[in-house]
């Protein structure tokens, strides 16, 4: 059996615990028990305290690689069931969530203290009854593939949990996560984006970023992260998402160029100088009723736009999915969905004259025919 620890920083960020990490029987196992020193020790005892602890940790890895009768007692014994479950979720999103999910997860955590009512919730609260329960919550107050999203990020959190032994068994183990169909997502026509470019905002590096993703179809965290080096002097784009770590390269639009502004010495200076995401969307919310746009216009609608763009002008789906940067065509259909939906409600919007023409003309007939 293997066996190895490693430290785990306090919350004092002075002292820290071992974690140990076994190979039971072919399974992963880990359990902290309770084994804590400074981390970087001042004084005499301090060095002595750490000193010990260590070699009483060396100890017990002796012995849980030999006897693993031992192992599954300090196993049962490291269960912490009793943890904060919410305050489990904030050191995972600090630890683990990528970046651009940060946000996803934190709104999931706060959607589940609601659905908790308590500031509270213990790990040993949490079982399968109560995760059907909140998965029901979900689907009856969010829309589209909300629910199945935020689902998702809580079983990954729950997974970890389990992993550090603050489940006994995986409750989520069992539940089965359907992802629903996707809504309907807003996005802008030339027209309305045409007179975004014309209407003041009170952040040009907002307005211009916007724009861009509209012309290349980059996620928010892509768009932000953007230096100067990932843009050659023939201007085509090349970077690694944030959110798949698959590379993108595309050329770009002349327009697109244009936004860019003038290119800065250093190739690690950012492109663009962007608040918050949320600082972000209240300049955008500000700016598209300034240009009398009525629609739900998220950042993400720019990416939308610029996919719905594309199929619109008939360019094939392999090509928009690889200038997305997606790595499976069922994520591209959604643009295409969107599109057919756009074109259908055009022709719904067309004017009846010709219909009431014909009727007219019919009418007139049957008279004369009398």
């Amino acid at each position: 059996m293997s066996v190895s620890y490693r430290e785990i920083k306090l919350k004092d960020n002075k002292r820290v615990t071992l974690e140990f990490d076994l190979n039971l029987n072919g399974k992963r196992r880990m359990f902290r028990p309770k084994i804590t020193y400074v981390e970087s020790p001042r004084t005499a005892a301090e060095r002595q305290e750490r000193k010990e602890k260590r070699q009483l940790a060396d100890r017990m890895r002796a012995r849980l690689e030999v006897d693993e009768l031992y192992a599954t007692n300090m196993l049962d014994k490291g269960f912490q069931c009793n943890k904060d479950f919410f305050e489990y979720c904030k050191e995972f999103i600090v630890r683990k969530a990528p970046h651009c999910e940060m946000r996803t997860y934190n709104a999931m955590v706060e959607k589940l203290k609601t659905f908790n009512k308590r500031k509270k919730l213990h790990c040993s609260e949490i079982n399968e009854e109560f995760l059907i329960s909140f998965k029901d919550y979900l689907n009856s107050t969010l829309n589209g593939s909300t629910p199945f999203n935020y689902f998702k990020k809580l079983k990954r959190i729950i997974k970890e949990a389990t992993i550090a032994k603050h489940f006994k068994a995986d409750p989520c183990q069992h539940l089965k996560n359907i992802k629903g169909i996707s809504a309907e997502k807003d996005v802008l026509t030339l027209e309305e984006t045409i007179s975004l470019s014309d209407t003041q905002c009170s952040n040009d590096n907002v307005k211009r970023a916007f724009l861009f993703s509209c012309l290349s179809g980059l996620r928010f965290c892509d768009v932000k992260a953007l230096v100067w080096s990932n843009i050659s002097r023939d201007n085509v784009l090349t970077i690694v998402q944030i959110k798949t770590k698959e590379k993108l390269v595309m050329p770009l639009h002349p327009n697109a160029v244009d936004l860019l502004g003038n290119r800065k010495k250093s190739g690690d200076s950012l492109v663009f100088n962007l608040p918050t995401h949320t600082g972000c969307l209240k300049i955008l919310k500000k700016w598209t009723s300034d240009a009398e746009i009525d629609k739900h216009i998220t950042w993400h609608c720019s990416r939308h736009t610029f996919a719905t763009s594309l199929v619109f002008e008939e360019v094939g789906i392999n090509t928009v999915s690889s200038l997305l940067g997606h790595k499976d065509l069922k994520q591209t259909q959604i643009y295409v969905r969107t599109a057919e939906l756009s074109k259908t409600n055009a022709i719904n919007k067309l004017p009846d004259i010709f219909i009431n023409n014909t009727n007219r003309a019919n009418k007139q007939s049957r008279i004369n025919g009398k």
